[in-house]
């Protein structure tokens, strides 16, 4: 594993494709006094307070789930059955791995004993915080994707679950292109997709839709984006992968939870990589401005030979 952390700022400025990927910031948690209140809260109080952050936001329970306390066991049971049985079946104890839109941290945490370490990045700073509560682990940093890039590290496998079903094409390709900067040569891709199912919309529907109500719920919801097979494996190469394949997650594992029934993709950086010439100079609007992670136009561009992290 030659190069741990050898990676410099010039091949790092495609990450902030990663504030595409890790969509968070759409809700309240993206706001700036939600560290501040954990931060200022009792330590015997803060795993409470956290909860309570957390059961505020749809994101992350659901809206039936009125106790916040089994929910959150339900996801760490869950969280940790996908590490032990999906995710466990592609990592090694020597693996430093990047965890694209970690949320609370979980699934973090539970990855964190099969591994070297884990960096665990999103764009909310509130979900960040409620992690460092929630989910602290000795080798697991919760990061935002600013600070990944200023780590100057890269990482031999990335893994994404429940985050890309929410991002269109553009943005797909972009957080593919800072996947493939973050990785060492013949580093691995796991990511959760969901495919041919039609009980999803694909990103045309959704751009098809003329109603008002329609056209404001693509513009500014959380929406989810069903793709073919094709279609996934073909962004998916674009972007310098190969050796794919598309996993059914129903083969690997049975949890009571969406995943089970949709797919994942599992690849390697190639060595000839730079194939796809990466997409430069994107930026994050600032966390404490409600964020819709689908609309680039507000993602602003800067000069290729700047620093994007601020």
């Amino acid at each position: 594993m030659a190069g741990r952390g050898s990676t410099g700022a010039r091949r790092l400025r495609p990450l902030a494709g990663f504030a595409v990927a890790a969509a968070g910031a759409q809700n309240f948690l993206g706001a700036r006094w939600v560290p501040a209140v954990l931060a200022v809260t009792p330590a015997r109080r803060r795993r409470e307070v956290a909860l309570r952050l957390l059961a505020w936001s749809p994101h992350y329970f659901q809206p039936d789930d009125h106790d916040r306390h089994a929910a959150a066991e339900r996801i760490r049971r869950t969280r940790q059955v996908l590490a032990d049985e999906v995710l466990g079946r592609y990592l090694q104890m020597d693996d430093d791995v990047l965890d694209v839109g970690c949320g609370p941290g979980y699934l973090a945490a539970a990855v964190a004993p099969r591994v070297h370490s884990v960096t665990a990045v999103d764009v909310s700073r509130g979900a960040l915080a409620c992690a460092r509560v929630l989910n602290p682990a000795p080798n697991v940093d919760y990061a935002t994707v600013d600070e990944f890039i200023r780590g100057g590290h890269d990482v031999d496998v990335v893994y994404s679950v429940a985050v890309v079903q929410h991002l269109t094409d553009e943005a797909f390709v972009h957080a593919l292109r800072g996947w493939h900067a973050a990785l060492r040569p013949g580093g691995r891709l796991l990511v959760h997709v969901v495919v041919d199912d039609p009980r999803w919309r694909s990103e045309a529907q959704w751009r098809a839709e003329r109603g008002p109500v329609g056209r404001l719920k693509f513009r500014l919801a959380l929406n989810c984006f069903g793709r073919s097979a094709d279609q996934v494996r073909r962004l998916v190469t674009a972007a310098g992968f190969g050796e794919l394949d598309l996993v059914p997650m129903a083969s690997l594992v049975d949890v009571d939870d969406d995943v089970a029934g949709q797919h994942l993709v599992v690849a390697r950086r190639l060595d000839v990589a730079d194939t796809a010439t990466p997409l430069r100079g994107l930026v994050v609007p600032t966390q404490a401005t409600p964020v819709d992670p689908f609309d680039l136009e507000r993602v602003v561009p800067v000069p290729a030979d700047t620093d994007p992290a601020r």
